[in-house]
C-alpha cells in the first residue's frame, strides 16, 4: 500500500474510534476502582472494578459481608447482598442503578435459583425500567455459593 493513502486509512481510523475531542491518551485511560468502606475488599488478584471513559465495569460480586469477608447466611440475603456489593462498587465510581446497562448473574441451579435473583431485582428496581441481564448455571461458584453478578454502568464524568 501506497504511504499517502496508508496515512489518510489511519487517519479515518483515528478520528471514528475516539470521540470528538478526545485525545490519544485519554481515550484509553482505565481508572481502577478502589475499596471504599461502603464496598468489599478483594481478596485476591482483581479489582472491584473499572472505569474506560464514560462506563463503569463492576466484577464479579458475591454474597459476602464486607466487612468480615464472609458469606451472608440465607439464600435470600446473599443474592441481596451481592445486588448490594455490586451497586456499592457502581457507586464508588459515580454510578447508581439507574447507569446500569448490562448485569450477568451466574447461579448454581437456574431452577432453583433465579425466581430468588428475579424477586431481589425487583425489591431493589420496583417497577424498573430494568437493566438487560442474563442468568447461567455454572457447576461452581468461589467458596461453595450460589451466586455471583458482574454489571457494566454508563456513567458520564460529570464536569
Amino acid at each position: 500500500m501506497n504511504r499517502p493513502l496508508r496515512a489518510l486509512l489511519i487517519a479515518a481510523v483515528a478520528t471514528t474510534a475516539m470521540p470528538m475531542g478526545a485525545s490519544a491518551e485519554t481515550a484509553t485511560a482505565v481508572q481502577i476502582i478502589a475499596p471504599t468502606d461502603k464496598t468489599i475488599t478483594p481478596s485476591g488478584t482483581w479489582s472491584i472494578g473499572a472505569r474506560a471513559g464514560d462506563f463503569v465495569f463492576i466484577g464479579g460480586m458475591r454474597g459476602t459481608d464486607r466487612v468480615t469477608g464472609k458469606m451472608v447466611d440465607g439464600d435470600e440475603a446473599r443474592v441481596r447482598r451481592m445486588f448490594d456489593n455490586m451497586l456499592a462498587a457502581a457507586e464508588a465510581a459515580g454510578a447508581t442503578k439507574a447507569d446500569a446497562v448490562r448485569l450477568t448473574v451466574f447461579v448454581t441451579d437456574v431452577a432453583k435459583y433465579r425466581p430468588l435473583v428475579n424477586k431481589v431485582q425487583k425489591d431493589i428496581w420496583g417497577d424498573g425500567p430494568y437493566p438487560p441481564r442474563t442468568v447461567l448455571q455454572v457447576p461452581a461458584l468461589d467458596q461453595g455459593d450460589i451466586a455471583e453478578i458482574d454489571g457494566t454502568f454508563y456513567a458520564p464524568l460529570k464536569k
